[in-house]
C-alpha cells in the first residue's frame, strides 16, 4: 500500500469515529431529554393527586392529618373555622 493509500484509510477510520460518536452523542441526550419529561409529568401528576385528595378530605369542613416523615399536621378548610 502507498503512504496516500493508508492515509485514506486512517482518515476514514476517522471519520467513521466521529460520525458513531456523534450519533451515540445525540441519542443520549434525546433519552435524557424524554426522561426527564417523564420525571417532571410524574412529579406534576403527584402534586395535583395530593391537591386534589387534601381538597376532597376537607371538603366537607373535614379535619384531615397529614404526615411528612416523623411531622404531622392537621388541616381544615378556612372557610370552615367558626362554623363548627
Amino acid at each position: 500500500m502507498e503512504k496516500k493509500e493508508i492515509l485514506l484509510w486512517i482518515l476514514a477510520v476517522a471519520l467513521i469515529v466521529a460520525v458513531v460518536y456523534i450519533a451515540v452523542e445525540k441519542l443520549q441526550a434525546k433519552q435524557f431529554q424524554e426522561l426527564m419529561k417523564a420525571y417532571q409529568q410524574g412529579y406534576q401528576k403527584g402534586l395535583t393527586d395530593a391537591i386534589a385528595t387534601l381538597y376532597a378530605q376537607t371538603e366537607n369542613c373535614q379535619v384531615t392529618t397529614i404526615t411528612l416523615g416523623n411531622k404531622t399536621r392537621q388541616l381544615i378548610d378556612t372557610a370552615c373555622i367558626g362554623k363548627k
